[in-house]
């Protein structure tokens, strides 16, 4: 088990990440509760199909493709 100085302590405690390294890796220390809000915000990728879902009408409108040739017909 690591051990942890008062100051690394007091950092966790208020909220604050905490440099820590681990077998020569860097690692980042933060509490569970802050981990488990970061995570949601960083799993933007189980929210595509979602998104894709909500989107697709739009998506497929008439006139988006030109969005896929935008520096082409900006050029014009």
């Amino acid at each position: 088990m690591m051990a942890l100085s008062a100051d690394q302590v007091r950092a966790v405690e208020s909220g604050e990440a905490v440099l820590i390294t681990v077998e020569q890796m860097p690692c980042v220390l933060i509490r569970a509760d802050i981990y488990d809000r970061i995570r949601v915000i960083l799993d933007l990728e189980a929210a595509y199909p979602l998104i894709d879902e909500t989107f697709r009408e739009g998506w497929e409108a008439p006139g988006m493709a030109d969005y896929d040739r935008y520096d082409e017909l900006k050029r014009q």
